[in-house]
């Protein structure tokens, strides 16, 4: 065999353990990739699922925060609601209807709620008895009403001038199904309105909605989830929605989707500060928001327009 035939053996022979070193490096890079991209997938599918668990409970958070705000002023003024109230005295009979919108907890996925608002019905009836507040619910609903119904009742005497040291304030809230609400103080706005309405005998509004809790001296304290509320108003209808003052710019979060090498997608949702009524307006519905800072305030807005 010549030297040139050998030479092209070597080259052949060469060539072809080249080409198997790179076929089989090649198939371990491809694998190597496969691995990394389900690795990617993963990572991507764990930071969407973290970062909705940390959007719902900083919703979650924000109405803990307004509630525990609402009881620790009711802590300082409890004394103050056994009920030494001035004015006219004697048994009264009335009855008031009134929209509360409040905040409820809804299973999602595993280990996971969401928050969604939830519009409900309060209706006010003044009976003949001891100057009792009686809170009802139909059906199961799970809402504090007991503390932000007795403050109703002291503040609707206050705006009255009337007593009802001899008349039965009974409360029942009304829903369409079996609900977990998180923020029963939320409704003490709604409820103060009720009860003076029921008082003086006047009508209130169907497509009027509010948030708000109530306080001894007739203010009006701020809420969490007001986006939320403002949402289920909207669907039911309403023309208005009365909010606490500071309450009618709220935060809402845009999705951002980042993807940083090909397949590895981040999602985080940035803070951003809008007008709720710009807000509802961007969902399609037509509301006007106002914001309230009393009963006092509050209260003619609650009655039909003439």
């Amino acid at each position: 065999m010549s030297g040139g035939r050998v030479l092209l053996v070597a080259v052949l022979i060469a060539s072809l353990c080249l080409n198997v070193y790179l076929t089989v490096t090649l198939i371990q890079l491809r694998s190597d990739y496969r691995r990394l991209e389900e690795g990617f997938r993963e990572l991507a599918a764990q930071n969407e699922n973290l970062t909705r668990q940390v959007k719902s409970l900083r919703s979650l958070l924000e109405v803990v925060e307004r509630q525990l705000d609402y009881y620790r002023n009711q802590t300082i003024y409890y004394s103050s609601l056994i009920g030494e109230t001035g004015g006219v005295s004697g048994s009264l009979e009335g009855r008031a209807v009134v929209n509360v919108v409040a905040v409820k907890a809804i299973p999602y996925g595993f280990f996971e709620v969401k928050y969604e608002g939830v519009a409900l019905k309060a209706e006010v009836e003044l009976r003949e008895g001891e100057g009792r507040v009686l809170v009802n619910t139909e059906p199961r609903i799970g809402i504090d009403l007991q503390t932000s119904s007795r403050v109703a009742v002291e503040v609707a005497e206050k705006y009255t001038g009337v007593s009802l040291n001899r008349t039965d304030v009974i409360i029942t809230v009304r829903g369409e199904e079996e609900v977990e609400v998180v923020d029963g103080p939320s409704a003490g706005l709604a409820i103060t309105a009720a009860i003076i309405a029921a008082i003086t005998g006047e009508n209130l509004s169907s497509s009027v909605y509010a948030t708000g809790t109530i306080n001894p001296d007739g203010s009006v304290g701020p809420v969490g989830g007001v986006a939320e509320k403002a949402v289920a108003a909207a669907e039911k209808g309403a023309t208005m929605f009365l909010v606490p003052k500071g309450q009618a710019t709220i935060v809402v979060y845009e999705k951002k989707v980042e993807e940083p090498v090909p397949g590895f997608k981040i999602i985080r949702y940035i803070p951003k500060k809008v007008s709720l009524q710009s807000y509802l307006e961007g969902l399609g519905y037509h509301v006007k928001v106002v914001e309230v800072s009393s009963i006092w305030e509050a209260y003619s807005l609650f009655k039909p327009s003439p």
